[in-house]
């Protein structure tokens, strides 16, 4: 880099001390080009817990031959939580040493990894390429939360997120709708699952759209969820 910025700058050391802005300015249009070519790039699984990313995503990974980054297991190895939330079961996380420490791994590596994630953030000095928000019906994941012995409180709050859309739209109001296709896993196994979320990653294929408001009405177990959740909500 050294050797760069001097035959960069060279040419322009001769020039007169009118010339010195210029000289500023190329200074700073090199370091700007080499920020912006540090940057690196990653995949991103999304969605409440319980709809499958850690095992969906680590098995798109090994279809596109790259690494699989945990959120929460970076974050137990690293320490970089500030306190666990025992009556939520959920680390609290210190969001900048968190940007910088992921940031900082993501780019040693040679190929775009996948994160799987539920917090809609950015790594520091990368560039999100693509993200796809796993969804699922709140009827199977209210059973599944249930089936882990999540705190029953949880489960309303992840079932109402995943009612609202919430993950979906986080995402997209972060990285914007063209970056971010949902996948229905409902009814679809785990290597199914991974199949499809690989070709909408590596490819931008166009994903699912979602409305658990009417498939719940026309199954007819809207009031079912709604009375879970005005109780546990």
């Amino acid at each position: 880099m050294r050797r760069l910025r001097r035959c960069f700058l060279k040419p322009l050391t001769g020039l007169p001390l009118a010339s010195a802005s210029l000289l500023k300015w190329a200074e700073c249009l090199l370091s700007l080009s080499c920020r912006v070519r540090a940057l690196a790039d990653l995949y991103v699984i999304a969605g409440v817990p319980g709809v499958g990313k850690t095992t969906i995503g680590s098995l798109a990974a090994r279809l596109m031959r790259t690494r699989f980054i945990d959120l929460p297991d970076f974050v137990r190895s690293e320490r970089l939580y500030t306190a666990y939330d025992r009556s939520s079961r959920s680390y609290v996380v210190d969001v900048r040493a968190l940007s910088a420490a992921l940031g900082s791994f993501i780019r040693e590596e040679a190929k775009p990894p996948i994160l799987a994630t539920h917090i809609a953030f950015k790594p520091r000095g990368c560039r999100v390429i693509r993200v796809v928000v796993l969804r699922k019906n709140p009827i199977a994941l209210l059973a599944t939360l249930r089936s882990r012995g999540y705190p029953l409180r949880k489960v309303a709050a992840n079932v109402t997120a995943e009612l609202l859309d919430e993950q979906y739209v986080e995402f997209a109001r972060k990285f914007g709708r063209p970056r971010v296709a949902q996948l229905d896993v409902t009814h679809l196994g785990r290597y199914e699952a991974a199949k499809r979320a690989e070709r909408i990653l590596s490819s931008g294929s166009g994903g699912d759209v979602v409305d658990w408001f009417s498939s719940l009405e026309r199954e007819n177990k809207l009031d079912k969820v709604l009375s879970f959740l005005s109780r546990y909500g």
